[in-house]
């Protein structure tokens, strides 16, 4: 699935009454979700669109069946944007190396067309690494994080 096409269709469910789009494709999973939240942090007007968007590659069966349970998994940015630790300037980032961090849980932002995409986790587990700079531009697919697996330390 190409960046084009990602970046359409977070703009499709930004501006729609859609709440949550769910796609595969060739072998990519894209889960966008439309979430208004009472404690998100307050954004300019022109930055008011929030949306969380979910990507993961999936595995084939027997990549599943294989016994590499205890992998690192490396989080990569869904698409071209710029990278934020935190969700707002004056405010500490959303996770540290070392923290212990759950499934769902959002783990940075990506801003790109002037709307802030939070990225969350997608299986628990220990953040090992920050592999991008806060405020730096990023490309699709880039590694922003490695996590351990949920029984590491």
């Amino acid at each position: 699935m190409d960046l084009a096409k990602i970046e359409q269709l977070v703009d499709l469910v930004t501006r729609s009454s859609i709440a949550e789009l769910d796609l595969t494709q060739d072998g990519t999973r894209i889960r966008i979700l439309k979430r208004a939240s009472a404690d998100a942090p307050a954004v300019p007007a022109h930055h008011a669109n929030r949306v969380t968007v979910e990507a993961a590659a999936t595995l084939d069966h027997q990549e599943r069946a294989a016994p590499e349970a205890t992998a690192d998994i490396v989080v990569p940015a869904p698409m071209h944007g710029i990278f934020y630790r935190a969700a707002a300037p004056d405010e500490p980032p959303l996770v540290e190396v070392g923290a212990r961090i759950e499934a769902g849980q959002k783990i940075c932002i990506v801003e790109a067309m002037k709307t802030f995409i939070d990225i969350a986790a997608e299986a628990p587990g220990v953040v090992l690494a920050v592999l991008a700079e806060n405020g730096e531009e990023i490309a699709a697919g880039q590694a922003l994080f490695r996590i351990g697996p949920a029984g590491s330390s």
